[in-house]
């Protein structure tokens, strides 16, 4: 066991700190803890009480019965060890009053010629009831979606194919201003099944989404570019682009991406012919891909309202949509944790996000 007296490696400021702190030599025993370790074990008397210095940490943990303690002694050997470099490790510690969570995170450090292993424990109550409320929401919006697509898609196909009916059957008794009611009723109930739709796919991008793998995104846009292959033709849109990345992902979901982004540089090109180009900068542990357009460009006031569902900044007659495609965009991006925002100015609009790159083997 070390002979260095502990407080000459723990800064007054540590003690002060509220999170439960202790400094355990190379063989796990308690050298030190701070004022919280100490006040939280005698309220709880658990192994954090005072009197547990001199003691070995890791043996406390083995006898403890339940799984949390368990896996919190694998984790603490492996670090004593040296075959880990940080242990991290969510944990419950209920008590018949209250249900409270903690993080566990253990990671060595070398003072002098002298090993040593910082153990804390956080309080992270608050955010772990955040999350659950959180994934909650996501889960009741995933329903609420399921449910809209399935009762509200089959009255909208009726209604569709009862006024198609009619406009057959009655056609020529009707008059010009009755046809065209007939079409902007089909028109909306079109419009309203897109709608549904998209926020059906909006609502899955966390639940529904597949495994994270390398994606190679040349790949990806060679896939979009032959989706919209007519689309391209019949805009006569020029498209310019650069080597892109290997990156870190959904490619389902960054397929839907460049589909979105490239579906409205093109429908947003103005009266000239689309020009396009896709490009990517590395920058750290992220690549920057770009979507830059010489189009109508957007007001700087409205660069965060379009990300938002159902925003539109312009009537359906002028451009087509359902205002989800940016919103969609923005929810996928964050999901490989990354940011995604619009540089626009009079000379058209460049939408970029971050993706993680993806390292070499040899990294």
């Amino acid at each position: 066991m070390n002979t260095r007296e502990p407080e000459a490696l723990v800064p007054a400021a540590v003690d002060t700190l509220p999170i439960n702190f202790a400094i355990l030599d190379d063989d796990g025993t308690i050298l030190h803890t701070n004022r919280a370790w100490q006040e939280f074990g005698k309220a709880n008397d658990i192994e954090l009480r005072p009197d547990t210095i001199g003691t070995n940490y890791l043996e406390i943990t083995r006898q403890a019965e339940t799984e949390a303690a368990r896996t919190a002694a694998a984790g603490l050997s492996e670090i004593l060890t040296g075959d880990r470099e940080l242990f991290e490790f969510e944990y419950p510690c209920h008590s018949p009053d209250e249900r409270r969570w903690f993080l566990m995170r253990a990671a060595p450090f070398t003072d002098g010629d002298q090993d040593y292993v910082a153990v804390a424990h956080f309080d992270i109550t608050e955010r772990h009831e955040y999350q659950r409320r959180l994934e909650e929401s996501n889960e009741r919006l995933q329903q609420f979606a399921s449910v809209a697509s399935h009762d509200l898609q089959e009255p909208l196909r009726m209604v569709t194919s009862y006024l198609q009916l009619l406009e057959q059957r009655y056609g020529d008794e009707l008059d010009e201003d009755a046809a065209e009611f007939i079409d902007y009723a089909v028109d909306g109930a079109e419009r309203m099944s897109a709608m549904i739709d998209g926020l059906l796919e909006y609502s899955r991008v966390e639940t529904r989404g597949n495994p994270f793998d390398s994606v190679d995104l040349e790949a990806v846009l060679d896939d979009v570019l032959l989706d919209l292959e007519w689309r391209i033709a019949d805009a006569d849109a020029e498209l310019t682009r650069e080597p892109l990345p290997t990156v870190i992902g959904d490619a389902s979901q960054l397929r839907q991406v460049f589909q979105n982004l490239l579906d409205n540089a093109i429908e947003y090109s103005g009266e000239q012919a689309p020009r396009v180009t896709i490009s990517a900068a590395r920058d750290g542990d992220e690549w920057i891909i770009s979507v830059t357009d010489e189009g109508i460009g957007i007001d700087p006031t409205d660069e965060d309202r379009v990300f938002e569902v159902f925003e539109r900044l312009h009537s359906h007659e002028e451009h087509e949509g359902t205002g989800i495609g940016l919103a969609l965009c923005r929810r996928i991006v964050e999901r490989h944790g990354g940011d995604i925002w619009i540089d626009a100015d009079s000379d058209g609009t460049a939408i970029s996000f971050t993706l993680p790159a993806a390292q070499s083997r040899a990294e």
